[in-house]
């Protein structure tokens, strides 16, 4: 079941430091094309990403929103070390996520 935004806020001002609730914030937000929800997505994500460094649709994701806030050099930062990290996982979730990447990657 999706959750919508109201209640996304809810669960990230219940926990404010939880990296789970925040990607969920972001990635939400990331569906907009709002330039203010995509600076709070940004948000979000890089705070999910510093804390959950394991946690690779985070690398995908916040890249993505970087793109499209035209922060290209803060993207390619993070591709590549969700590619780096997508190499040392072995079989599992997150490991589709690498080939994408790199295709990003290469598109800047």
């Amino acid at each position: 079941m999706a959750l919508d935004l109201p209640t996304l806020r809810k669960l990230v001002a219940l926990d404010a430091n939880d990296p789970l609730s925040r990607f969920a914030l972001g990635r939400k937000l990331s569906e907009s094309s709002a330039p203010s929800d995509l600076t709070e997505a940004a948000e979000h994500l890089t705070f999910a990403n510093q804390h959950a460094p394991q946690h690779l649709a985070t690398y995908h994701v916040l890249s993505d929103v970087l793109i499209r806030l035209g922060r290209k050099e803060d993207a390619r930062a993070v591709l590549q070390e969700g590619v780096r990290r997508v190499a040392g996982v072995g079989e599992g979730m997150g490991r589709d996520l690498g080939p994408a990447m790199q295709r990003m990657l290469d598109s800047l």
